[in-house]
């Protein structure tokens, strides 16, 4: 809360005497500090920590966050910081590291081809499961203006090499192409 506006002390001495000046200004002063903390709500809803109920709705509608029923405004503050801070900008060393905690050092390709404006990422099909989950960490964090291609890392020759025909026969086209297959099996 702001603290109480004395129009009076802005007044210089001499003025501060009349008593039609006072009156004047005794009338204005609700009008005055209405305005006064109206201009600080405003001003404190442009920050996440600061805004009151009204101003963390408008961040949680622009960040698409969705609030509780039971969450209180330091929780709905915390979950649009959340939010918030998962859209600031990405280097490569960073998406990288994301990936890895996602897919693992060796569960992912990825290829960042700036001439194309593109990014290919290819999720190895041990850590098929966490597809979804790595398509929607892209979509936050890849700018709008850069393509994802995003797709498993199918089994290819080099996978399949240390397979004789043999072993390979006991699997479908479909198994081979798109399970994870054990050396010995």
């Amino acid at each position: 809360m702001i603290r109480e506006i004395d129009l009076m002390s802005y007044l210089p001495e001499y003025l501060q005497e009349y008593k039609e000046l006072e009156k004047a200004l005794k009338a204005q002063q609700p009008e005055v500090q209405k305005l006064a903390e109206a201009t600080e709500r405003i001003k404190n809803n442009q920050f996440i920590t600061t805004a009151d109920e009204e101003g963390i709705r408008k961040f949680e509608t622009m960040l698409e966050v969705t609030a509780l029923d039971n969450d209180t405004l330091e929780n709905r503050k915390f979950r649009v910081l959340s939010r918030w801070n998962n859209t600031i900008p990405y280097t490569a060393a960073v998406l990288r590291k994301r990936l890895e905690s996602l897919c693992g050092k060796e569960g992912y390709l990825l290829e960042i081809l700036h001439l194309e404006s593109k990014v290919k990422v290819r999720v190895a099909l041990t850590n098929r499961k966490n597809y979804g989950m790595v398509e929607e960490m892209l979509k936050e964090v890849i700018p709008a203006n850069i393509w994802i291609d995003l797709s498993l890392l199918y089994n290819q020759h080099k996978t399949l090499g240390k397979f004789t025909h043999r072993q390979l026969a006991a699997y479908t086209q479909k198994e081979v192409r798109n399970e994870v297959l054990n050396h010995g099996n």
